[in-house]
């Protein structure tokens, strides 16, 4: 007779770190337990002393006995005690599960809530630690799936270790590595970067210095609007006192809002490294809130490289990307996650580029990138917008452009804050012509190729009609033939159609 296997034991749960609803909700313990103790001392002197209509007034210290001051020791007692016994039923009921297919995190008392995240759907794990909790060593693990960047499970709080531990094992788990694209039959295999990664260590590429960091806030437009307020409320002050209460309210909400802006800038990016692990990039960044985020690079879908007017001086530039599971930012706290480097030089940037998009073949991206960024016209490989396009874009129509190689799409743009975005084409989803009442009238047309919601939009304006149209079919082309390339003869895919 043979045995029957006995079948794997259901997962466990786990409960988090009991200092998780502390963590959670020390403001509010702290106001509800400050506003009661306030209210029972003050009825409680006001019984003490008689009925007394003002006792923080009138109260006399040698009128209060040792009565008194032991009842309010056994308030505040009591106080904490139920504060206790709060935060550990909270804590008890607050639990996660890992198994096979699912994470799921229980939560509450009288009203219970599971939320959960398919690990088939996990496009990154990322380990955040606020202040408070990192003070504390715990951690907090967010799981981002694709469903335009909302994070479907946030588990917290964690130590520390057992945050890196679980968030490797996961990532193990899930094989999120991803080599890049093979290259043509017959072709020699790509040697690794010196920086490349083996096994589950962490290889650091690049740090941004802060000297470098606080240059770039300073050098920002919201810094240059931060000074000219400065500036600007004392001089109106001396001029015309009268007028001073009504120049203050209208200065005060500026300086507020851009001076958050530009130390957020700071906070953010301070101490930001790029490391090398095997499923890709890591980047590690913050002040007082520490992220460690991991980017596998088979979830970038679109790179763009920027270099602000101030920052030309100083050889400065900016990468962000399109991450597959990440979306839009929601404002300047979250836009960081799609930042691969938020101030460094050329080579810095070629070497990011070279990490972000391993399918590229090394020749080509650099040239490429070079001529987005400091090309002027027809010059080199790009294609730019005709010189009738200038009634529409007088400044920028000599920058606008576009080159393709058999790897990747760059366009470029902009002429006093250069830009150029480079998709490779596995990544595009559609491609889009459009023209408007004036473009038709100058033979003009606008492509737009789309890829994941990110702070990257490839476009390309007022192209002419027939460039426009040959480089919409050729995109498709170049999709489909790239994506059957990816995904082998067992899997292929339906090519995409033009949407005109």
């Amino acid at each position: 007779m043979t045995a029957v296997p006995a079948p794997d034991p259901a997962p466990q749960w786990h409960r988090v770190h009991p200092l998780t609803p502390v963590v959670k909700g020390w403001l509010a313990i702290v106001v509800l337990v400050g506003g009661f103790v306030n209210i029972v001392l003050d009825d409680l002197l006001r019984a003490y002393l008689g009925g007394r209509d003002s006792p923080a007034q009138e109260l006399d210290p040698g009128q209060v006995g040792p009565l008194f001051w032991w009842a309010l020791a056994g308030i505040v007692v009591l106080v904490l005690l139920v504060a206790a016994a709060v935060v550990l039923v909270a804590w008890w009921f607050t639990r996660y599960q890992v198994t096979p297919e699912h994470v799921r995190v229980r939560s509450g008392v009288l009203f219970r809530q599971e939320r959960q995240a398919r690990l088939d759907r996990v496009q990154a794990i990322d380990i955040h630690r606020p202040f408070l909790p990192r003070l504390l060593g715990l951690a907090e693990l967010k799981f981002e799936v694709a469903d335009a960047g909302q994070s479907a499970v946030s588990l917290s709080y964690l130590t520390h270790p057992q945050a890196r531990a679980l968030r490797g094992e996961l990532l193990g788990r899930l094989g999120l590595a991803a080599p890049g694209r093979a290259g043509p039959p017959g072709e020699p295999a790509r040697r690794p970067a010196p920086w490349a990664a083996t096994g589950d260590e962490e290889h650091p590429v690049l740090t941004v210095p802060v000297p470098r960091l606080l240059g770039s806030v300073l050098a920002s437009g919201s810094a240059v609007v931060l000074a000219v307020l400065l500036v600007a409320a004392p001089v109106a002050l001396v001029l015309d006192p009268v007028a001073g209460p009504a120049v203050l309210a209208a200065w005060l909400p500026g300086l507020v809002s851009f001076g958050a802006v530009a130390y957020r800038r700071f906070e953010q990016g301070y101490h930001f490294r790029l490391l090398r692990v095997p499923e890709g990039m890591r980047v590690r960044y913050g002040l007082f809130s520490v992220r460690s985020q991991t980017v596998p690079t088979g979830r970038i879908q679109a790179v763009g490289v920027d270099q602000p007017l101030l920052w030309r001086p100083f050889g400065w530039y900016r990468i962000r990307a399109n991450v597959a599971g990440y979306g839009p930012a929601g404002g300047e706290s979250d836009a960081m996650r799609s930042t691969l480097l938020p101030v460094g030089t050329l080579p810095e940037v070629r070497t990011v580029l070279h990490l972000a998009l391993p399918g590229a073949r090394d020749g080509d991206l650099p040239a490429l990138l070079g001529e987005g960024l400091h090309g002027l016209g027809g010059q080199g490989r790009y294609t730019t917008s005709p010189r009738r396009a200038r009634w529409l874009d007088p400044l920028v129509h000599r920058r606008t452009g576009f080159a393709a190689t058999e790897d990747v799409l760059a366009v470029r743009s902009g002429r006093l804050s250069r830009r150029t975005d480079v998709l490779p084409h596995e990544k595009t989803q559609s491609v889009a012509v459009s023209q408007g009442p004036l473009e038709r009238a100058l033979g003009l047309a606008d492509v737009e190729l789309h890829s994941t919601p990110g702070p990257v939009t490839v476009a390309v304006a007022h192209l002419d009609a027939g460039d426009a149209r040959a480089l919409a079919a050729a995109q498709t082309a170049h999709a489909a033939g790239a994506r059957r390339l990816a995904d082998g003869p067992r899997h292929p895919r339906v090519p995409l159609q033009e949407r005109a």
